[in-house]
């Protein structure tokens, strides 16, 4: 196992080293070497003996994997879009429907997009947190806080990032919308 393990340190140095060299040269995105440096350095934890935090390198590994995806993130804002369609400005939002994305939808129509994604992604990343410590009540996984606390900020962060865009492109489009309507009118 730790051979592989020697293995893969060795692969993801060299890829990260070479990401970071075409960066450089290219001028183009560091995300890839980014990506190698956290393999490099999710294995070696790994390899060291703590496979948690190793592994939770992985899972942040793969959330940036998908949140920087443009083709997921494409497919990802069509859906949120066609989710909050239907929305009216004269609505207010019901605390009720809270796990609802119209409620966020209508809230960043009346407080702003970046308002409705703060909120929104802390709602989300309470929710995720609450869902980490009940796992730890009801089973065997320990987790403690220098693994809960960065999980939580990654969360946050990243949800903050992806609900603010599509918060103030809806904002646009129903803002287009209505000057349009007003013209025709």
């Amino acid at each position: 196992m730790s051979t592989i393990l020697i293995l893969g340190i060795l692969f993801f140095a060299l890829m990260t080293l070479y990401n970071l060299k075409k960066a450089v040269r290219e001028k183009t995105s560091y995300l890839p070497a980014i990506f190698g440096f956290l393999m490099f350095i999710s294995t070696l934890l790994i390899l060291l003996g703590q496979p948690l935090i190793g592994s939770f390198g992985f899972v942040i590994i793969l959330l940036l994997s998908l949140f920087y995806s443009k083709t997921i993130s494409d497919m990802r804002m069509r859906q949120f879009m066609k989710g909050m369609e239907g929305i009216e400005d004269i609505s207010s939002p019901a605390l009720r429907d809270i796990l609802n994305l119209r409620f966020w939808g209508v809230y960043a129509m009346k407080e702003g997009p970046r308002k409705a994604a703060f909120g929104c992604s802390l709602f989300q990343t309470g929710f995720m947190f609450f869902i980490f410590v009940v796992m730890t009540l009801f089973s065997d996984i320990s987790l403690n806080m220098l693994v809960l606390v960065p999980a939580a900020i990654v969360i946050f962060v990243m949800g903050w990032y992806e609900y603010e865009s599509i918060f103030r492109k809806y904002s646009e489009q129903q803002a287009m919308k209505s000057s349009t309507e007003q013209e025709h009118s």
